[in-house]
């Protein structure tokens, strides 16, 4: 989900480092530092960093107080008894878009920010409020706010360029990859590869958090998929001319595909869709997608037949919309 644009992401934003709960931990010790911290919850990690899981304050008060008359059960003595296991997590890169947009579907207040498998901080409900609380509409307006350096540009990130393709696994999408390699190679830029995808309903739900699948994994298993078809598209080019192939960045992203496409173009050079469309109008011409890139997409936007299309011609039909179309 790594974010070549100019918008907010989860290290903009997040706490680090984090206070933690190590495995094995007395729930009493584990509350007072919620307590003690005022904090909601608190990432359960080993002992050599890596998540496990998260506690919650319902959590550890769970079947800490029965009303008089019920049965007496067995009280939790550790962490581990009551934590929610695989919690949802994200990456440095991840959009606090979609950072937010997981707390909310997930009914959580916060998001653990795991890289490679390290846990690197975490993202609360309060973090987002700071940024709409103080009004602040810029990356830079946040680091500088909380003493960050410049972040750096991703890699595979050209600073001559930015060109974003959709990709579903279509082959109408596998016909716009190779369009936007070679556009980019031709005026020196950067690829970011961006594919949507919708979260099934999680099952089961412990504590109210996700446990299998979690957004997380399965934007990991997609933007896995992208990078092998991004590195055989790139191949292909490599093959067809002499010069550097453009750096390519593969990105998923819960929500629709229209959206999702526009909200990545904020910023890009040029946004290029495939079209599976077969009729005469507009709508089945573009098909869904591409006609919503058309009219909401604030760059440039290429839609490019599909193969053996019956009206398929060299050129690919572009059409540049007005910044103020919404």
């Amino acid at each position: 989900m790594s974010s070549g644009g100019g918008g907010l992401r989860a290290d903009d934003v997040m706490s680090s480092p984090v206070i933690t709960v190590r495995t094995g931990t007395p729930v009493a010790p584990a509350a007072a530092l919620l307590a003690a911290h005022g904090f909601t919850a608190a990432p359960v990690v080993d002992w050599g960093g890596r998540l496990l899981g998260i506690v919650t304050e319902a959590d550890l008060v769970r079947d800490r107080f029965r009303p008089a008359g019920w049965p007496e059960g067995r009280t939790p003595e550790v962490v581990d008894e009551v934590m929610s296991g695989t919690p949802a997590a994200m990456r440095p890169e991840d959009d606090l878009a979609d950072v937010v947009s997981l707390m909310l579907s997930a009914h959580v207040r916060s998001v653990p920010i795991v890289d490679d498998g390290d846990l690197v901080g975490i993202v609360t409900r309060r973090d987002a409020l700071r940024v709409i609380a103080r009004e602040e509409h810029s990356v830079e307006e946040v680091r500088r706010r909380r003493d960050l350096p410049e972040r750096p540009a991703p890699r595979g990130w050209s600073p001559r360029g930015r060109i974003v393709v959709g990709d579903d696994g279509s082959p109408g999408a596998a016909a716009a990859l190779r369009f936007a390699l070679r556009e980019a190679a031709r005026r020196g830029a950067g690829v970011e590869v961006v594919s949507a995808f919708t979260v099934p309903a999680p099952w089961p739900v412990v504590y109210g958090v996700p446990q299998v699948p979690t957004p997380r994994g399965l934007a990991t298993e997609i933007e896995r998929e992208l990078g092998v078809r991004a590195a055989a598209a790139a191949e292909e080019l490599r093959t067809e001319q002499d010069g550097p192939v453009p750096g390519v960045v593969v990105r998923a992203v819960p929500g629709d595909p229209g959206h999702v496409l526009s909200g990545a173009a904020v910023g890009a050079d040029l946004l290029v869709v495939g079209s599976r469309g077969r009729g005469a109008g507009a709508s089945l011409l573009l098909g869904s997608v591409g006609l919503h890139c058309v009219l909401h997409a604030p760059s440039t936007v290429t839609v490019v037949p599909s193969p053996g299309r019956p009206d398929e011609t060299a050129l690919p039909v572009s059409v540049e919309v007005p910044a103020e179309v919404t």
